[in-house]
């Protein structure tokens, strides 16, 4: 028989800073006590909180747009309480909360609850504006708290190894990406691979009438080109079906390049054509998994500089480049950073 949630009342936040406090306090004693988080919710996505869970996290709250819908989604996922607003989802008993709202709407949550004294989880890449990016980096770090961003290439087996891999290739010379996603969240975990395989990006054009080559292939014309710090030219066509772990994506360096489609892995050097092929991801929201990972593991060593994924400073450098882009496709030519 499934139980219905309850909407709770709010009460007083000191009430809840207190609670923090003794279960910090506590889960030195007991380092196996799940992490309490919130989940703060359009509704857009339905597998959220069995990802939260299946990492670890105990998800104790839900809020979405009107109380009546709290109640109910919370019920569809069994979560035992639900809110009617934000002010009393940051008086509850909670440590974390994940927000799966898109700005302004998390741009509210999230600052609210790095003031609450809450770790942040955004369960995408859809971006707060800069200013509340930097103000939850500076008060978490102030209160050695969490901020993470979930990004399924920071979880992605293949550019992990190909992270490993790049140094072998000598000085790199061109990433060429056939199929990459588009929008705003695609351009995202696109320009933070390619910075972390090529180093930091120098400029940016999004102007096709400025591109060092117009396509990659006769049905894929470049759509996005990044100048990196190591040297090499990134050359980008993205797809309205597109998705990092499908696109064909190209290597180059000095020594050998890499070729990169979803899981296999070609390495060819002077000693001729290597193949790989990696692990799956372990779930189809990789990104989403390895952040609230993150988050459990800097709660439990109450060390939030051990978060190994994206914090609110990636997402800070690719709204950058993304302004940037939007400013070379408006105005045209190259941008520099």
């Amino acid at each position: 028989m499934t139980t219905l949630p309850e909407l709770i009342s709010p009460r007083d936040p000191a009430l809840a800073v207190g609670w923090r406090e003794l279960r910090r306090t506590a889960r030195r004693g007991q380092p196996d006590l799940p992490l309490a988080m919130a989940l703060v919710t359009d509704g857009s996505q339905s597998t959220t909180t069995g990802v939260l869970r299946d990492a670890g996290v105990d998800v104790v709250g839900l809020l979405a747009p009107e109380p009546l819908e709290s109640l109910a989604w919370a019920a569809e996922v069994g979560v035992p309480r639900a809110y009617p607003d934000l002010f009393t989802l940051l008086s509850d008993d909670i440590e974390a909360v994940c927000v799966e709202t898109q700005p302004p709407g998390a741009d509210l949550v999230a600052r609210r609850a790095a003031e609450a004294g809450l770790h942040v989880l955004l369960a995408g890449p859809a971006s707060p504006a800069d200013e509340v990016l930097r103000a939850v980096a500076d008060l978490a770090e102030e209160a050695d708290l969490a901020h993470v961003v979930a990004l399924d290439g920071r979880a992605w087996p293949t550019a992990t190894h190909v992270a490993a891999t790049v140094a072998s290739l000598g000085r790199l010379t061109q990433v060429t990406v056939v199929g990459a996603p588009t929008g705003p969240g695609g351009r995202v975990e696109m320009v933070d691979l390619a910075a972390r395989w090529c180093g930091e990006i120098l400029a940016v054009c999004a102007d096709r009438t400025a591109m060092p080559a117009s396509a990659l292939a006769p049905d894929a014309p470049v759509t996005l080109a990044l100048l990196t710090a190591s040297g090499a030219t990134v050359l980008v066509n993205e797809r309205m079906n597109g998705a990092l772990d499908t696109a064909t994506i190209t290597v180059c360096g000095q020594r050998g390049r890499l070729v990169v489609q979803g899981r296999q892995v070609r390495h060819q050097d002077e000693r001729g054509v290597q193949e790989l092929v990696l692990p799956a991801a372990t779930t189809h929201r990789p990104g989403l998994r390895e952040a609230t990972c993150d988050v459990v593991r800097a709660t439990e060593l109450e060390d939030p500089r051990l978060v190994r994924g994206a914090t609110f400073h990636d997402l800070l450098a690719a709204n950058r480049l993304l302004a940037a882009a939007g400013t070379s496709h408006q105005r045209g030519g190259w941008v520099e950073l």
